[in-house]
C-alpha cells in the first residue's frame, strides 16, 4: 500500500479520537429529554415526536439493552457514545464519495478531516441527537447510489434517515435524480436533458428507490398518529406530521434571514467567536457535480426560510458543500489548511470550552447542588423546563414533584415526608412564583418559607432559584 493509502486509513481514525476524548458538556436540550425518557423507559405512546419519530424509541430501546448487559452507564453518555461512533463512520463515507470523484488520497483525506472537524458536526457528534443518525444514512443511501447499487436499498438507507428526522425528506429529488439519470431508462442518446429526466423519473429504478424510501415512512406516520392521538385517518396524519413547537416557523424576511444564511454557514464550519474568521467565508465553490449542487440547493433553500437563525440544521448541508470544494482545484489544495484551521481553531475556542461542565450553567448548578439535596429530598416545580431537565438529570437522587395546579395538600404531605428526613422541602422558582400569584399560596409560602436558606444563581443571563420550606 503506498504511503498516502496508509496515511488515508490510519488518520481516518483521529475524529473518533477526538469526539471520545471531549464529549461535550453543554449538552442539546433535547437530548438531555430524551435521556430522561430513556431511563424511566417511557412508553411507546410518549416517545414518539413528529420531528424525529423513531430516534427516542430506539435510545429507550439501546439503554433498556445496556442494562440488560449489565452495563452501568447514564442514558445520556450512552446516546453521547453511540452518536460519536456513528458520526466517524459518517466521516468514512465521506472519504469514500470523494475517492469515488478520481480525487487524490491527500486531498480526499482532506476533505473527509475538514467535514468531521467542522465547528456543528464536531459538537453534535460528541451530544445526543437525532441529527448524526439521520444524516449518516444518508451518506449511506448516497454511497449505495453512486455504487449503484440496489435502489430499494438505497431507499430503504433513506427510510430510516427519515424516521430519525423528517428532514431528510429533502435528500429524496436528490437521490431520484440520481437514480433516474444513471439508471438504463435515461441513456437515449440524442435526446434532450428534459425529456430524460422525466423519461427516468419514471422509470422502474426511480419508482423502486420512491417505494422504499417512502411507502414505510407513510405507514410508521399512519401507525404513530394513531398511537398518539386516538385518530386514523390521512389528513389527521398529515396534519401531526408537520406539528412543530410555536416558536418554529418559516421567515419571510429577505434579509434577515440572508443574514442568517451567511452566519450560519461560517458558524457551521467555525465556532467560538465567527467574527474572527469571516475570511473563511467563501463557500460557494464551483463544481460539475449536479447531485451534490442539487443537494446543497434544495437544504440552502428551504433554510433560508424554515428556522434560518438554526445552525445545526444546516449539518444536512454541510456533505454537499466540502464534496462541491474538494472537486474545484484551487478548493482542493486549500482544504488541508481548511482541515488544519478548523481543528486548531474549533478545537481551542469551541470544543475544548464546551466540554468542561464549569461552562455549561444549568450542568454547574445541578452538580453543586448534588451535596445540598440528599437522596428523597423532594423538590417542586410548575413548570419543567429546559434548564430544569439538566438540574433534575443529574440530581436523581432527589424525588422531582410536578405542581401542574395549586395542592395545598400535596404540598403539606410533601412537606410532611421532608421533615421526616430532616429536610426541607424545596420549591423551584415555576413553583414559587405560581404560588405567590395567588393570595392562598402567599399565605402559605409566607408560613413555611426559610429565607436563610434559598438557593439563588446567576450566570450568562441564566437565573436559578430554589426556595427552602421548612
Amino acid at each position: 500500500m503506498s504511503a498516502a493509502g496508509k496515511f488515508g486509513r490510519y488518520w481516518l481514525a483521529l475524529p473518533l479520537a477526538f469526539y471520545l476524548l471531549l464529549p461535550t458538556r453543554t449538552f442539546y436540550w433535547d437530548g438531555v429529554a430524551f435521556a430522561i425518557a430513556a431511563e424511566k423507559h417511557a412508553p411507546l405512546r410518549e416517545t414518539l415526536h413528529p420531528s424525529h419519530l423513531i430516534y427516542i424509541p430506539c435510545a429507550v430501546w439501546l439503554y433498556s439493552a445496556a442494562e440488560a448487559l449489565g452495563l452501568k452507564i447514564r442514558a445520556l453518555f450512552l446516546l453521547q457514545t453511540t452518536n460519536s461512533l456513528l458520526a466517524a463512520a459518517a466521516v468514512v463515507l465521506i472519504f469514500r464519495s470523494l475517492r469515488r470523484r478520481a480525487i487524490g488520497e491527500a486531498p480526499s483525506l482532506a476533505a473527509a478531516l475538514a467535514f468531521a472537524f467542522a465547528a456543528t458536526w464536531w459538537k453534535f457528534a460528541t451530544d445526543a441527537n437525532a441529527y448524526v443518525p439521520a444524516i449518516l444514512l444518508l451518506l449511506w443511501a448516497n454511497d449505495l447510489l453512486e455504487r449503484r447499487r440496489s435502489p430499494i436499498a438505497a431507499g430503504l438507507a433513506c427510510c430510516a434517515a427519515m424516521l430519525f428526522h423528517e428532514l431528510a425528506i429533502l435528500f429524496v429529488p436528490v437521490a431520484l435524480w440520481r437514480v433516474g439519470m444513471s439508471g438504463p431508462d435515461s441513456q437515449s442518446a440524442g435526446r434532450p436533458l428534459g425529456l430524460r429526466l422525466v423519461s427516468a423519473l419514471g422509470g422502474k429504478s426511480a419508482l423502486r428507490f420512491a417505494a422504499a424510501a417512502l411507502t414505510p415512512v407513510a405507514l410508521a406516520y399512519l401507525a404513530a398518529a394513531r398511537i398518539v392521538t386516538d385518530a386514523w385517518s390521512l389528513p389527521h396524519t398529515l396534519a401531526w406530521a408537520v406539528s412543530h413547537s410555536p416558536d418554529s416557523s418559516f421567515s419571510w424576511n429577505p434579509l434577515r434571514d440572508a443574514h442568517w444564511t451567511l452566519l450560519g454557514t461560517l458558524r457551521l464550519f467555525f465556532g467560538g467567536k465567527p467574527g474572527l474568521v469571516l475570511g473563511a467565508a467563501a463557500l460557494a465553490f464551483p463544481a460539475s457535480r449536479r447531485n451534490a449542487w442539487l443537494w446543497l440547493a434544495l437544504y440552502a433553500v428551504f433554510l433560508f426560510f424554515w428556522m434560518p437563525q438554526n445552525t445545526f440544521y444546516r449539518m444536512f448541508y454541510l456533505a454537499p458543500l466540502i464534496l462541491l470544494c474538494a472537486t474545484w482545484r484551487i478548493g482542493a489544495r486549500a482544504l488541508p489548511w481548511l482541515a488544519a484551521a478548523l481543528f486548531l481553531w474549533n478545537a481551542a475556542f469551541f470544543i475544548l470550552p464546551q466540554s468542561r461542565a464549569a461552562n455549561n450553567p444549568p450542568l454547574r448548578f445541578a452538580l453543586d447542588q448534588q451535596p445540598r439535596w440528599p437522596a428523597g429530598v423532594p423538590i417542586v416545580f410548575h413548570i419543567f423546563h429546559p434548564d430544569l431537565w439538566t438540574i433534575s438529570y443529574f440530581n436523581q437522587q432527589a424525588a422531582w414533584i410536578g405542581f401542574p395546579e395549586r395542592d395545598y395538600p400535596l404540598l403539606d404531605r410533601n412537606l410532611a415526608a421532608a421533615r421526616s428526613i430532616g429536610q426541607p422541602l424545596w420549591i423551584e422558582a415555576t413553583a414559587y412564583d405560581f404560588l405567590a400569584a395567588a393570595e392562598d399560596g402567599r399565605r402559605w409560602l409566607s408560613q413555611h418559607e426559610d429565607p436563610s436558606r434559598n438557593i439563588t444563581f446567576h450566570d450568562r443571563g441564566r437565573e436559578f432559584r430554589f426556595y427552602a420550606m421548612r
